[in-house]
């Protein structure tokens, strides 16, 4: 590997982890830390006087988790306005800018018993996460060869499980599981490292060349990427000829992507795709809560989700090594049927293991198989690819649009499912505990009336 593609991969890998910080970071420390969530609600709702029980802590838990997908469909829609019109790099640091302001409220809602100010600082963060989730991948996409492109498409899921492992780590209650203002407060760090290192790379060349005709600093951009190259005039040549096509045409807009057939195509292929990665979102953040449900310890449950997320963040390292060497359409059918199947088994023997009691506990050993099974085939192909088929399938002036209008439909369905989650399993769980109470000794020798 030349030290110019090394060079180049640091950044992309540096760009991952600060745009999957905010998301990966804040959504799996409330996993591991699930307990303190719950009695931090439990005390707010006390304080201001509000009856506390736990289908009211369930359903406040599930909108402080599910904000964040509801955010993030204002968000995508606002994307295109900021990261097409300014550029990648001022959409980069609105990004961070903002994400250190709602940490910030987020830390004084946790020391002031505020839950609806830790949605409000929850949101703020999930607002921008599409804007940062755009850039990175408009950067990957407009900056790198097309030899190496495929595989530094996967390291923004290889960033997001990195800090999802993070977060979860540190989420624990033997780290800092048991302050989650300290947890909070504590990303403030690499926030503030990661402002400076934006504000530092320059604008990527084809954004430069195409949209503000500025071949010197688009020059100068490529230089910065991909080295000094008796290459780099052609493709500033190329990106002039781009970008006379796209002068003759409109600003991309949503609208355009209903009424054009192939830019139609494109969005029912990247939401098809997209559909597979739903199951994967109720796992990331309440994946400790599922297992203790099914009747594993705390400690247990908590390393199983740490582990799941390790597993899932290097099999998309592993991942990365193939995608260029075989079919993206065998990949994702092939991958996608047997996340479905993991899926299934996960439920059921998480069923078997809170509902029936087996020698030595073989349903909970199978239920944490299915889950860490499960993550390998996410991580390997579901959870990368799916993010980078609309990008690929339409020109530079749509790029934006299209990622945008996935992104806001893709957080539509894991707001409606994941919401859900929650209070059903517990609903499913209080349905058994009945049907077993009727089955119970007790009951049944209850006189008639």
């Amino acid at each position: 590997m030349r030290w110019q593609t090394f060079r180049l991969i640091s950044i992309y890998a540096a760009l991952s982890a600060i745009t999957n910080f905010p998301s990966g970071f804040t959504n799996s420390s409330v996993n591991t830390a699930v307990e303190k969530l719950h009695k931090f609600i439990a005390t707010s709702l006390s304080q201001d006087g509000q009856p506390v029980d736990e289908n009211t802590i369930a359903l406040f838990q599930s909108a402080t988790l599910n904000c964040w997908f509801v955010a993030q469909i204002f968000g995508s829609i606002m994307t295109p306005m900021i990261s097409d019109r300014f550029g990648r790099k001022v959409g980069y640091i609105v990004c961070v800018l903002t994400t250190i302001l709602a940490t910030l409220v987020q830390y004084f809602s946790m020391c002031f018993y505020m839950p609806w100010g830790l949605i409000f600082g929850r949101s703020l963060t999930a607002l921008v996460s599409p804007l940062g989730d755009a850039c990175l991948l408009l950067y990957v996409q407009e900056t790198s060869p097309l030899e190496i492109r495929g595989m530094s498409s996967f390291l923004c899921e290889i960033g997001y499980g990195t800090m999802c492992v993070l977060g979860m780590v540190l989420g624990m209650k033997s780290v800092l599981g048991e302050s989650l203002s300290r947890l909070l407060l504590l990303s403030l760090i690499p926030l503030v490292f990661s402002f400076f290192f934006v504000a530092r790379i320059p604008e990527t060349p084809k954004f430069l060349m195409i949209m503000r005709g500025n071949r010197e600093k688009a020059m100068q951009s490529l230089e910065y990427f991909q080295g000094v190259s008796s290459d780099n005039y052609h493709i500033l040549n190329e990106y002039q000829a781009e970008r006379m096509t796209e002068n003759s045409c409109k600003d991309s807009t949503f609208l355009e992507l209903l009424s054009k057939w192939h830019l139609r195509q494109a969005m029912r292929l990247a939401l098809a795709t997209l559909s597979l990665t739903l199951s994967f979102y109720p796992i990331l953040q309440s994946s400790t809560y599922f297992l203790l449900e099914s009747g594993v310890s705390v400690t247990v449950a908590q390393w199983c989700s740490t582990l799941a997320q390790v597993v899932l963040t290097l099999s998309s390292i592993f991942g990365a090594s193939i995608i260029d060497r075989y079919s993206r359409r065998k990949l994702l059918i092939g991958f996608g049927i047997a996340s479905n199947i993991l899926l299934v088994s996960f439920a059921f023997f998480s069923h078997l293991s809170a509902t029936v009691v087996y020698r030595n506990s073989w349903p909970m050993f199978a239920c944490l198989a299915s889950l860490l099974t499960y993550c390998v085939s996410f991580g390997m192909v579901l959870g990368p690819l799916s993010w980078f088929v609309a990008p690929e399938l339409v020109s530079q002036r749509h790029r934006c649009t299209i990622f945008s209008a996935c992104f806001a439909i893709h957080n539509l369905l894991i707001a409606l499912t994941d919401f859900a989650t929650i209070p059903l399993f517990r609903l499913n769980n209080l349905w058994h505990d009945f049907e077993s109470m009727l089955g119970s000794p007790d009951v049944c020798n209850l006189p008639a009336c």
